[in-house]
């Protein structure tokens, strides 16, 4: 029986291309626009966007001449979708071709973004989910509204709900009108020291008017900038894990039934429990956790497959989790905190690290470090 973890060997390979790049490089507490429609002295545009959805592009970002093209403006909303939301074909089809904005307002590796769009349909198939790392999408509309089609349903995300979407869901959407919203990419590997009952959601909506933990939820996702820009790192740090512990919580009071198929999600629960409390004692393998449950190795292997996981994928968050952890919260230098969960070395967890969020552990450190 070959290990399901094992962290010397040429990295953990799961199919995912190389992970996104400038995740997350601005200052906590500060709104960094990524992507947005020109302005210039002749623009003359609706209320809509008169209404305080405005923004600039920033000087960074703005062509030798001062000016973006209506090309380099659409590249960088599209870039902009795809490294904070997930990739997916964009097609607008408005009368007018605007562009939209973003701002972004992260709490650590959690991609928080304002976004103001224009008439637009996407899709997203198996080919782009093979494309991006796993992550859980939270998405809350502010005005106007989105159509969702998955597979299995279409939701519509309007003011007065919350919609809770895994990066592994295809389908399609479509604006039929100017939207405002506010999302969160919450990578796997935060989301998993918290519990949320099994895997991520496929699709999940919920009405804040029936549902008083989304209603929670929603209010405190609406409400952080007015407190972040004042928060030190300690406190930034809280307000993720509150934010986590919501979301996680929102999911895990959304399985209310157990059918035929729930007992293998409900053992995974205890499977992973086993392994954050091995982390710490070197490789973990399928074999060790079926000797400990009395089961078989098979049983393992479904286990985690129903909420569409793999042994050493969740292993893999786990450890990732912890380290960022570490290097939050302690002082403990990157070589000792890649013994402690389990990596070969520090150049090990670096790599892996740097896969994850786009930082290295010391870059990482410098800016989210609360020690």
């Amino acid at each position: 029986m070959t290990s399901a973890d094992s962290p010397c060997r040429a990295e953990h390979r799961t199919g995912r291309s190389v992970s996104r790049k400038d995740k997350s490089l601005s200052p906590q507490g500060k709104y960094r626009n990524v992507s947005t429609k020109q302005t210039t002295s002749h623009d003359r545009e609706d209320s809509f966007y008169r209404a305080g959805a405005e923004v600039t592009v920033a000087p960074s970002m703005l062509s030798p001449a001062g000016l973006l093209t209506p090309e380099e403006l659409d590249v960088r909303w599209r870039l902009a979708v795809r490294d904070r939301l997930a990739s997916m074909d964009l097609q607008p089809t408005g009368p007018v071709k605007r562009f939209g904005s973003v701002e972004e307002l992260d709490l650590g590796d959690l991609l928080i973004t304002d976004w103001v769009c224009p008439q637009v349909e996407g899709t997203r198939g198996r080919n782009a989910v093979r494309q991006d790392d796993d992550a859980l999408l939270l998405l809350a509309a502010k005005a106007g509204q989105q159509i969702i089609e998955t597979s299995d349903e279409t939701v519509i995300l309007r003011p007065g709900t919350v919609l809770i979407m895994s990066t592994r869901t295809t389908g399609r959407f479509v604006i039929p009108d100017h939207l405002a919203k506010r999302t969160v990419r919450v990578p796997m590997s935060a989301l998993s020291p918290f519990d949320a009952g099994g895997g991520a959601p496929g699709c999940l909506l919920l009405d804040t008017a029936q549902n008083p933990l989304a209603n929670l939820l929603h209010g405190f996702l609406m409400s952080m900038d007015r407190h972040i820009g004042q928060m030190s790192a300690a406190q930034v740090e809280g307000a993720r894990n509150a934010l986590l512990v919501l979301i996680a919580g929102m999911i895990r009071a959304s399985r209310s039934h157990i059918g035929d198929d729930d007992f293998l999600q409900l053992f995974r629960r205890r499977l992973e429990d086993w392994i954050i409390d091995h982390l710490a004692g070197g490789p973990i393998r399928v074999a060790d956790l079926a000797a400990a449950h009395s089961v078989s190795p098979r049983t393992v292997h479904r286990a985690f497959a129903s909420t569409g996981d793999t042994v050493g994928t969740v292993i893999r968050m786990h450890r990732l989790a912890a380290a960022r952890g570490d290097l939050v919260n302690t002082n403990l230098s990157i070589a000792a905190i890649a013994h402690r969960w389990g990596f070969c070395d520090a150049s090990h967890l670096g790599r892996e690290f740097r896969r994850e969020f786009s930082l290295s552990p010391g870059d990482y450190r410098e800016t989210h470090g609360c020690a």
